[in-house]
């Protein structure tokens, strides 16, 4: 183990796995990823031993061998440190995963009705990240509804609930972050109503406002893109709740709000892309900002990563002895391998292959997060 937790980390973007064996590095494609062999050659998954010394290993995604007159060998395939199965402490991967929007719904009975002069009150509140960003603390909203209607009659409450939902959308500091939906019941299904309803008596449906969390960030495209720029990956979080004109929750013209918290998804590519270009750049192979220097030098992250895409990870903990240490303490270096793949993708399916040879090599568990 060594003195420190650290880790030396190395990225891979896996566009393809060889995992037939037989293949030289210097024929891997590019984004080509395998398990080679002391003589360089890649291994089949089944072939691999506890007692072997492997290198993962990358076809170069550069497109060109030499930058200028004297900067030659990019088209080099990628290689890690030496690999012994018995020295690898854990393996991992991490699938995509979608994300969820938050929906806040209040309902109310088809028993229940509004009479004139009556004043209903709901508080929207928009929590999270994009909301601290736009405003600096979180939003909130408090729509209201006055019924007027004729003395004796009553208003159906898709009614109410229609006006309110207009007002969320409209108010400028709520309504870009929520999308307000309206539905009413018949007895059968839920049906989503866009015009007010009527007040005739003996006519109500019950209705419910469905509130979801809609916030779409600025996204700039590859060719203005800079590693710096913030991209969004918390979805908001929406709550409701009725109250009076003093403030007051304990009232009950509606149901309980049904809460559903939105969850933060994984795999981004926007988080694949950031990783590679630290990995590349601790290789001295920098990313430029410059659109014309990145044509110019060959650059290779926007290339390799789908920003679009979502990506499953592999990672493999190993650590390397030292032969040597001044100390006279036997000591070794943690090494981390991660290797990326577009999820759901060949690559992907081989890239499981591969790795669950070499966890039963070092006789490990691929464990799943």
């Amino acid at each position: 183990m060594a003195y420190f937790p650290h880790a030396y980390q190395k990225m891979f973007i896996a566009a393809d796995v060889d995992v037939a064996g037989g293949k030289t590095s210097d024929a891997l494609t590019a984004g080509e990823v395998a398990l080679l062999d002391k003589s360089y050659t890649s291994v089949a998954p089944g072939a691999l031993a506890a007692g072997g010394l492997y290198t993962l290993a990358q076809g170069s995604l550069h497109s060109v061998d030499k930058l200028g007159p004297f900067h030659g060998g990019y088209q080099e395939s990628v290689k890690s440190k030496g690999i012994n199965p018995k020295f690898v402490s854990k393996i991992w991967s991490v699938d995509a995963k979608a994300a969820t929007t938050s929906t806040a719904t209040i309902e109310v009975a088809d028993a229940e009705t509004f009479t004139k002069g009556e004043t209903v009150f709901l508080r929207v509140d928009v929590k999270g990240s994009p909301a601290l960003r736009f405003l600096g603390r979180n939003s909130y909203f408090v729509a209201d509804y006055t019924v007027q209607c004729a003395d004796g009659a009553t208003v159906e409450p898709a009614k109410v609930l229609l006006e309110m939902a207009a007002q969320i959308e409209a108010e400028p500091l709520v309504g870009p972050f929520v999308r307000a939906t309206v539905e009413t019941f018949d007895g059968a299904a839920w049906n989503v109503v866009t015009a007010p309803a009527g007040s005739a008596p003996g006519a109500h449906d019950s209705a419910r406002l469905i509130l979801e969390g809609a916030y779409v960030d600025t996204k700039f495209g590859d060719c203005s893109f800079d590693p710096k720029d913030h991209f969004e990956k918390e979805p908001v979080q929406i709550l409701v709740s009725e109250l009076n004109e003093s403030g007051d929750i304990c009232v009950a013209n509606f149901q309980e709000a049904d809460i559903v918290a939105g969850k933060q998804g994984e795999g981004f590519g926007e988080s694949v892309i950031r990783a590679f270009i630290l990995s590349n750049r601790y290789a001295q192979d920098d990313f430029q900002t410059d659109p014309r220097m990145r044509e110019i030098l060959d650059d290779i992250a926007l290339a390799g990563v789908s920003r679009t895409a979502t990506y499953k990870t592999w990672n493999i903990l190993h650590n390397i002895p030292r032969s040597y240490n001044p100390s006279g303490m036997h000591n070794s270096d943690q090494y981390l391998l991660t290797v990326a793949a577009v999820e759901g993708s060949q690559a992907a399916t081989d890239m499981d292959a591969l790795v669950a040879g070499l966890a039963a090599a070092a006789g490990v568990a691929v464990e799943a997060l």
